[in-house]
Formats: structure tokens, sequence, C-alpha cells
């Protein structure tokens, strides 16, 4: 699916003074089967005036040594992100101010989605919200060969037990944003899919080939009180939009935990 241009209206729009935004939105955990109907499926809007899951970011602070031009424009790890929240519904306005403060990252590079390829890399993070104390946990998959392979879907697992609210950020004009969020781990484009209670899904299309190599960063907000690692944290998938290999797999990273510990020691910078 071309979304380039897309994106492209999307920065115009995200940079223009009266640019609405959304907040994060809570994921239905009572429901045995997921729909855009029944609000188990919750769809996103290329239109950040009305986008209920666009985050206004306000400021942000950048580590060094993560932006790369060349391959990967924009910068890559947010040590804080001060934000606004919108509703998108009558009465509009700020809801809420807040600053996600980074608690720890991971970057997994030469990640495999088609057997042989080494397709993408992964960034992992956990933020505190100033704005109620609770953890989120971002994730970006970076797209970096230009073979046609797309990842349609992302998800974040370990949260069966916690609630679950889902938003992203815009952070570069390679980024796409969030086509719709729930609770399930299912790959297809079905219009009703299984409710999962340990898996949050992102629904995307992060192609080198279409000009989206970047995901934004997606996010999810928890009520659990601390993170562990855990060897399979973050899922992704190429669902055979376009003829491609229906394939995927899944990676370690940070889950949510009421258990206070220290994460597993990996190269953190």
């Amino acid at each position: 699916m071309k979304m380039k241009s897309m994106a492209l209206v999307f920065a115009m729009l995200a940079t223009a003074s009266s640019a609405y935004a959304g907040d994060f939105v809570h994921l239905r955990d009572d429901l045995a089967n997921l729909t855009v109907g029944n609000g188990g499926l919750v769809n996103g809007i290329n239109n950040p005036r009305s986008d209920k899951f666009y985050l206004d970011a306000t400021n942000i602070n950048w580590l060094a040594g993560y932006d790369n031009p060349e391959d990967n424009p924009g910068n890559l790890v947010a040590t804080s992100i001060t934000y606004k929240a919108h509703s998108t519904t009558a009465p509009y306005g700020v809801v809420g101010n807040g600053v996600l403060t980074l608690l720890d990252y991971k970057i997994t590079s030469n990640v495999v989605l088609v057997p042989g390829v080494a397709q993408a890399t992964i960034f992992d993070f956990v933020f505190q919200d100033s704005r109620d104390n609770s953890l989120v946990f971002g994730t970006r998959y970076i797209n970096e060969v230009d073979n046609n392979q797309e990842v349609n879907f992302l998800y974040r697992y370990g949260f069966e037990g916690y609630s679950a609210s889902a938003a992203w950020l815009y952070l570069s004009d390679y980024d796409l944003n969030l086509y719709q969020s729930g609770r399930t781990d299912d790959h297809s484009f079905g219009s009703s899919v299984a409710y999962d209670a340990d898996a949050i899904r992102f629904k995307s299309d992060v192609s080198a080939s279409e000009g989206n190599p970047n995901s934004g960063l997606y996010l999810v907000k928890t009520d659990a009180t601390s993170y562990v690692w855990g060897d399979k944290a973050i899922g992704f998938y190429q669902a055979g939009e376009e003829g491609q290999a229906v394939v995927g797999g899944s990676i370690g990273g940070f889950i949510p935990t009421t258990v206070a510990a220290v994460p597993e020691p990996s190269e953190y910078a």
C-alpha cells in the first residue's frame, strides 16, 4: 500500500499550529471477539486533527549518537517527551499534560522477517508518564531493506492481567501512523478477530520499498508497576497484503510485571 504521500500530508498537518491530537486510548478486555463495531478494534486516521491515538509532542530531548540522517532520517532514542493530550470528541481541547521519561531501552539489529534476510532494527523502550506515573512501553520498527517486504502488524506481549491503552508519536517524515489497535494476536485482516489477553496489536504498513521504512513510536500504557526482561516481548508480522509471504516472528524485550526486578543486562548505551 503506497503510503508515503499520506505520511507527508500527516507531517505537514502535524506542524500546523491549528493541529489537534488525541490521547492514550483504552483497549477493551471484556470481549471474546473484537470488531470495530463493538469497540474491540480501534481505528486511527491519517489526520492529527482528529486521530484519537496521536499524541501532540511539544518537546523532545534526544539521546546523542542515534541520529543517522543517511540511513534512518530523524532522531531515534528520546530521553524525554513532553506532550499534550487532546479530546477528539466534544468538548474538544487539552485534557492533560505529561512527560514521558525514558527508563530503559534496548536495540535489536538484524531482525529477520523472511528467512535469510536481516530486514530490520527494532527499538524497545520503557517510559514513565508524569501525568499518572504509569509505565509506557514503546516500539519502533525500522525496515531497512528495499525488497518489497513489509510489516503489517507489530505486537507487544506480556499484558495478561494488566490494562492497556494505545497511542503513537510521529518522529520523522519516514514514519507511518498507527492504523488500528486492539488486544489480539491475530495475523489476518479479518473484520472480527479473537481477543488475546496477553497481546497488544498495532496495525501499520512499514515498508522501505513504499517509502515508509520507520514505524512511528507506538506506545502502550499499562497499570503494571514494574517491568522485567522476557523472551517474547515484541512481535512482527507480514500478512501477505500484496502477495508477499505470510511470515513473522518475535524477539525478547521488556514486559510488564508487578514484581520489582532488574531487567536482564544488555547493550544499553
